[in-house]
């Protein structure tokens, strides 16, 4: 028995960068060297990967925080920090990344083989190098790495499986899973003995499908009675639904109605899935099930014929047929997805904004100038005068004197935090 995880919320975190290196030139007969301090490398950055060997979220059920590999630090004759090891996750297709914290989806992993990059490293710090001028030819400061980002994202299965089960509770739905594929869903003489999804492979020839057997539905569902929501938001992950209809029950027109009528209340765009209707249970009574069929047949102008899932009457010719319809919905799906992963952008490095906070502090915002401060460790003999020379190019000196600050004031930007001077 496999029991599904379809959502689940981890943690991720790029690597940190490495740090710049405080370095000058050292060799004989060469006096005033200059500076040669080289760069940290970048951290590694946290990718998520859609592949077709995977069909749920059970190994993040366990594991819940990953974080990549930490850049190298900077070495002396410009030597530059070792890259950090990227982490590439591995995700069922059909799987969208949702920043937990601010509900924007980052990514839709809708094709075989998109990455996304979730978790972006930190960058490697200058060497005192680069901070070398012509007025300035000796810095004896460099940047620290910066931290690689690190955001709560929610995986969720768009696509729950090829091939979903619809059915009223104890209609033969897990006894059919059980026929077809390696799965081992809890079979029982009562209603609501599928609680949770159970999802089977079907193989079929060299080819390969998958199944879910989706938990039994009651009247009302589509406004939240019974298994409800959480039943019908399973019903909208598949690409084709597989209507089961008990055979002996005394009217199969007002059951498959019932079911048919709660999706079509919850979402009219799924009376647009591909369909295939079945009776089971042909083992109890043969005459019976054939009647049910050709009932059925009339109301919905399909062919539905009937099986035995138990004896295994007319399951091969329905796992080909099943097979044969996904192959087409995949086809459809491969036409009609993008090729490019829709991944948010981080805002412009050339914006930033200047506001004060309850505290009366003046709060700076902006990616490129809170990275560069906060990366600089101003502890560091000229890195302060760094620092302010950067904020005087880049203006945002003059904006925070338009805001009105003043000598002692103190500045944020981001996790660092400066008197004013």
């Amino acid at each position: 028995m496999t029991e599904m995880l379809d959502s689940v919320v981890i943690r991720v975190a790029g690597g940190d960068g490495g740090h710049g290196l405080v370095s000058f030139h050292r060799e004989k007969f060469v006096p005033k060297g200059g500076p040669d301090g080289g760069d940290g490398g970048r951290g590694g950055n946290v990718v998520l990967r859609a592949v077709d060997d995977l069909y749920w979220l059970e190994y993040y059920r366990s594991k819940k925080k990953f974080k990549a590999g930490v850049g190298g630090n900077g070495g002396p004759n410009l030597r530059h920090g070792a890259v950090g090891e990227d982490i590439i996750l591995d995700v069922p297709v059909g799987t969208i990344v949702i920043d937990d914290e601010m509900g924007d989806v980052i990514a839709d992993l809708a094709a075989l083989g998109q990455q996304a990059v979730v978790a972006h490293g930190g960058r490697g710090g200058w060497g005192n190098k680069r901070f070398a001028t012509s007025t300035n030819q000796a810095p004896g400061f460099s940047q620290k790495g910066h931290a690689g980002e690190e955001v709560d994202i929610r995986l969720e299965l768009r696509l729950l499986a090829d091939v979903g089960l619809l059915g009223l509770p104890n209609a033969g739905k897990s006894t059919l899973l059980s026929a077809m594929s390696n799965a081992r869903p809890k079979i029982a003489a009562y209603p609501f003995t599928t609680l949770e999804p159970m999802l089977g492979v079907v193989n079929s020839g060299f080819d390969r499908f998958t199944m879910a057997d989706l938990p039994g539905l009651v009247e009302g569902a589509s406004e939240g009675y019974g298994l409800g929501f959480e039943f019908l938001k399973h019903v909208r992950r598949c690409r084709v639904l597989l209507h089961v209809v008990d055979s002996t029950s005394p009217d199969p027109v007002t059951d498959y109605e019932l079911i048919e009528g709660e999706v079509r209340a919850y979402d009219p765009g799924l009376s647009g899935v591909a369909r295939v209707v079945v009776v089971t249970k042909a083992d109890i009574d043969s005459e019976q099930a054939a009647k049910s069929a050709a009932t059925l047949a009339a109301h919905t102008h399909t062919k539905v014929k009937a099986i035995s899932a138990l004896e295994g009457d007319g399951v091969d010719a329905l796992r080909e047929s099943l097979m044969a319809m996904v192959r087409i919905e995949r086809e459809k799906a491969a036409v009609e997805e993008p090729g490019e992963v829709p991944v948010l952008r981080p805002e412009s490095q050339e914006r930033f904004t200047v506001s004060r906070d309850h505290t009366g502090r003046f709060v700076v915002e902006g990616r490129r100038v809170v990275q560069f401060v906060e990366m600089m460790d101003t502890g560091m003999e000229g890195a302060r005068d760094e620092v302010e020379r950067r904020l005087a190019r880049w203006g945002v000196e003059k904006a925070l004197r338009r805001a009105g600050v003043r000598p002692g004031d103190r500045v944020v930007f981001g996790e660092t935090v400066l008197e004013w001077e």
